[in-house]
């Protein structure tokens, strides 16, 4: 297991130094650190060759495998192959993705990529992989969510990354390893998708500007109506959630933090207020990327 230094991660925090100023007629909105940064050391060493080694083996073989896909599009039908996080798809023009095609090109390695897409009415469909297609056609389906992973040794050695554009979100923050990426129970389409295949190594420092990836609107414990309230996204930031109290908003963030399928490595908790009074609490995540 490694150890992760969040010492430098407070010089990034979206609310440094307190106030920030909401339509004046609302009133100002202050967010307020409350609490300690809480970190946990969840980053697996998984006993992985080091990244010189796997670097100098890249280099004997003298092939990097790659990865292309694309993607049929609403109106629009297939679009041509992408590669190496190229983005499949639209932005802008209201359009969803449909379906999904992946293959890894140049590889000397056994394994495949497979992935599955979250289908409008549907769920989750089953594992596609090597260029088989994974969502609908002629039925005027969205995706909503996708994950994607690698098998065999090509799994040992490399990293798929992914991160999609969504409805109402824009582009979301990267995934990897089969972990979903995209919403639930928005009825949000997927727009546009780009995917990339990185060298396997240790993940032990962490991307302080990370957003977060998945987006579940399950109601949760303690959780208030922020649109009610008239709380602009932006103040909730990664967590996009409002808590009454505290403990509801603590209880959220270590169910986060201890779940081992999203690599949550951190969280900070904030007391939001309009004016002298408190409105409710977030939270900001951190992850490893």
């Amino acid at each position: 297991m490694k150890k992760v230094s969040l010492v430098l991660l407070g010089l990034s925090l979206l609310f440094v130094g307190g106030a920030t100023s909401a339509n004046a007629d609302e009133g100002e909105i202050t967010a307020v650190p409350y609490g300690e940064l809480k970190s946990v050391d969840n980053l697996q060493n998984d006993d992985l060759e080091s990244e010189e080694t796997i670097t100098q083996n890249e280099r004997a073989v003298a092939i990097a495998p790659s990865v292309t896909y694309r993607t049929h599009i609403q109106n629009i039908g297939w679009q041509g192959w992408k590669k190496n996080a190229q983005v499949a798809g639209t932005s802008g023009q209201a359009k969803r993705l449909e379906a999904i095609e992946l293959k890894v090109k140049d590889s000397p390695y056994s394994g495949d990529i497979q992935y599955s897409t979250h289908i409008q009415n549907i769920g989750w469909q089953g594992w596609k992989k090597s260029g088989q297609v994974s969502g609908t056609s002629g039925q005027a389906k969205r995706l909503e969510a996708i994950r994607i992973k690698l098998t065999g040794e090509l799994g040992r050695r490399y990293d798929v990354f992914y991160r999609v554009h969504a409805q109402n979100f824009g582009w979301m923050g990267w995934e990897k390893g089969g972990i979903p990426a995209g919403t639930s129970k928005f009825a949000y389409r997927l727009e546009a998708i780009e995917v990339k295949l990185v060298p396997k190594k240790n993940y032990f420092t962490i991307n302080k500007s990370a957003k977060t990836s998945y987006r579940d609107n399950t109601k949760v414990a303690g959780e208030l109506d922020a649109k009610k309230l008239k709380v602009p996204n932006k103040y909730l930031d990664n967590g996009l959630k409002l808590f009454k109290n505290s403990k509801s908003v603590i209880n959220f963030a270590e169910k986060e933090l201890n779940d081992v399928n999203r690599k949550t490595i951190g969280y900070q908790t904030y007391q939001l207020r309009r004016n002298l009074k408190t409105i409710g609490y977030t939270v900001d995540f951190y992850y490893p990327y």
